[in-house]
Formats: structure tokens, C-alpha cells, sequence
């Protein structure tokens, strides 16, 4: 691998890995807020309707962060890996469409339930909620098909074999339902676990519990989704399962004693809240999910090095994906990959700012 398509392929290794890692907050947020939004309406609660939107204002500002790196992945797609992108919108373009069309129909009900909440209809205001809290989940329906494929290229071979569009296959593809029920769950439990550390901050117990019982709730459904997804990997992506329990079982081994951690101290924590306290801990638990998130999307990701695509026990070597238009300059590249350690440096500090200093405290929480 050459040093243009190595610094290309880790800086789309980490771009992806930071989305993500603020799409699973801004997914399992946004579910969280639409969910009290309508328990609000229906039962007239103030409390649910202010831990609602105290929970939305975590979602805007992982939204935010969110689209930036999912702005920056596909640069780094489109820059260093043309021939991948070019294979993947011919071959998969009903996954792509799906993902898109939930973006365009999330980020306008986004703005509409904040700058409608309280000025229109509570039963319409939750209506919009929900729409935008589920609109998220199309989007991993849309991107895990292509992750899925480039694992396990089932429509991506049909097609190079036929020339025919695949359609609705990728779908079929046998590691597609396991890596996208597993990362459903992830994102709802990483959701609440960084509402209760917020909601501890706020001293809150009522909203710690709330966040406890979906963060330690979807996180024992992870102990079937995750070994299912594992499994899966062993039987059709042999050569990314044989990389994650041999060169990676250093970071797998660590992501599991987080899990092993996190389960132990949440369930603690959630037998606290229940008695109406907070543990010392809780605030904690938010950062931890999101460091288990991390590991989870590196051993999705790095293990492949230095493939880009997995065929069983074979892998297609990145620079076959590389941009063939043109050669990148490395003195390019190394300033690409300067301003990529800058970026991560500035929004991990704004990330952090915005949720834990500031942001919660400064927004109005009533018109």
C-alpha cells in the first residue's frame, strides 16, 4: 500500500469511526426525546416534556458533529477511493437511496421539533418527533448494507458476474440483518447512557433512570446481537474474523472487559436510580459506552488492513480501489491528513464543551 492510499484509508478509518461514534448518540437520543415527547402529550407530564427536550438538545449536538464526519467520509471516498464509490452507487443503489432519503426526511423534522416545540399542537409536535427519531434508524438500514458488502460482497459479485443490477440483494446478504440489529442496539444503549451521565450532571434522578434503563436494557440484548454478529463474521467473512481474534484480539479483548464493565457498573447504577439516587459513577457510564462504540467500529474497520473488500478468506488490497484519475501529491496528503488530527482534536474538545459545560445549561428549557 502506498502512502497516498494508507493515509487515505486511515483518515476514512477514522472519519468513519467518529461518525459513528456521534451517530449513536444522536440516534438513541433522538428515539429517547421522541418516546417522553409523547408520553408528555398523552399524560400531560411537565417533567417528561422537560427531560425531553433536555434529551433533544443532546441529539443536535451530535447531529451536528455527525454530519460534519459523515461530510468528510465522503471526501475521503470520493478523493482517494473513486473506483469504490463509483462500484458502490452502480451496485448498491437502493441501500444508498434508503439512506439518503432518511437523512433528507430526518434533518427538516429535526428543525421543525425545535422550532415548533410549544407553538404548534402537542399531539402534532410528538407526530413530528417520532417521525424524526425513526427517520434516523433508515439511515444504518442504508449505510450497514454497504458495510455488509464490502464484507461479504453478495449483490456486488452477482453483479460483476452479470452485469445486472442487483436490486433489493444486498438485503439478503447473510451478515446484514445481525450487523444492523447489533448496531440498532449499540446506538439506543450508547443513547441513554450519555442522557443518565448528562442527566447526573443535572442531578436529576428521575431522568438518570430513564436513561440507565434504556442504556443497560438495549445493552443485554448486545449479549445476543454481538456474539450473533461475531458468529456471522466467522462464517462468511472468515479472513476480517480470523484478523479481529489474532492481530486485533488485543483491542477486542479490551472492548469486551468494557462491555464486562459496563454491564456490571450499569446495572448498579440502575438499582441506585431505582431507589431514587444517583451513584457517583453514573456520570461516568456516558464516555465508557462511546469508548466501547470506538473499539467496536476500529475492529470493524482496521482489521481489514490492508484490504478495502473481503471475499471469504481472500481480500481485495485497498490500492485496487485507489483514485486512478489522478496521483495525489504527498506534500497534499500530508497537509489532508494534518488538518484530519487538527479536526479531531477541535471537535472532541467542542463535542465535549457543548454537552458537558455549557450547552445544556445555556438553552431556555420553555419558550
Amino acid at each position: 500500500m502506498n502512502e497516498a492510499v494508507f493515509v487515505g484509508f486511515v483518515g476514512l478509518g477514522l472519519s468513519v469511526t467518529l461518525h459513528i461514534i456521534f451517530t449513536a448518540m444522536t440516534l438513541g437520543a433522538g428515539l429517547i426525546a421522541a418516546l417522553y415527547r409523547w408520553i408528555a402529550y398523552k399524560n400531560n407530564d411537565v417533567w417528561a416534556e422537560l427531560f425531553a427536550r433536555k434529551a433533544f438538545k443532546v441529539l443536535i449536538v451530535s447531529e451536528l458533529f455527525s454530519g460534519v464526519w459523515g461530510t468528510i467520509i465522503t471526501v475521503f471516498l470520493a478523493g482517494f477511493f473513486t473506483a469504490v464509490t463509483t462500484l458502490a452507487t452502480n451496485t448498491l443503489f437502493i441501500p444508498i437511496s434508503i439512506a439518503i432519503a432518511s437523512i433528507m426526511v430526518r434533518i427538516p423534522a429535526i428543525a421543525i421539533s425545535w422550532y415548533t416545540w410549544g407553538k404548534i399542537s402537542p399531539r402534532a409536535h410528538s407526530i413530528v418527533m417520532w417521525i424524526m427519531a425513526l427517520s434516523g434508524f433508515g439511515i444504518p438500514f442504508g449505510f450497514r448494507a454497504i458495510f455488509a458488502e464490502i464484507n461479504h460482497p453478495q449483490a456486488i459479485g452477482y453483479y460483476l458476474q452479470t452485469g445486472a443490477n442487483p436490486g433489493w440483494m444486498a438485503y439478503g446478504n447473510p451478515l446484514f440483518w445481525t450487523l444492523y440489529l447489533h448496531t440498532v442496539a449499540a446506538v439506543i444503549s450508547t443513547g441513554g447512557f450519555v442522557v443518565a451521565s448528562l442527566m447526573a450532571l443535572e442531578k436529576d434522578p428521575r431522568g438518570v433512570r430513564v436513561g440507565l434503563t434504556f442504556g443497560f436494557g438495549l445493552l443485554t440484548a448486545q449479549l445476543l446481537f454481538g456474539p450473533l454478529y461475531w458468529h456471522s463474521l466467522g462464517v462468511y467473512s472468515p479472513l476480517l474474523y480470523q484478523a479481529v481474534n489474532s492481530t486485533f484480539l488485543p483491542i477486542f479483548a479490551v472492548k469486551l472487559a468494557a462491555v464486562v464493565a459496563l454491564l456490571a457498573l450499569g446495572y448498579t447504577a440502575l438499582r441506585a436510580a431505582k431507589a431514587g439516587s444517583i451513584a457517583p459513577h453514573v456520570k461516568f457510564l456516558g464516555p465508557l459506552a462511546l469508548f466501547v462504540v470506538a473499539l467496536g467500529e476500529i475492529l470493524n474497520d482496521g482489521a481489514r488492513y490492508p484490504n478495502l473488500v473481503i471475499v471469504g478468506d481472500k481480500g481485495l488490497p485497498a490500492d485496487l480501489f485507489a483514485n486512478f484519475y489522478m496521483d495525489i501529491p504527498m506534500p497534499a496528503v500530508n497537509m489532508i491528513l494534518a488538518f484530519l488530527v487538527l479536526s479531531i482534536v477541535v471537535f472532541t474538545t467542542a463535542a465535549f464543551y457543548a454537552l458537558y459545560r455549557k450547552f445544556l445549561a445555556e438553552v431556555p428549557e420553555t419558550e
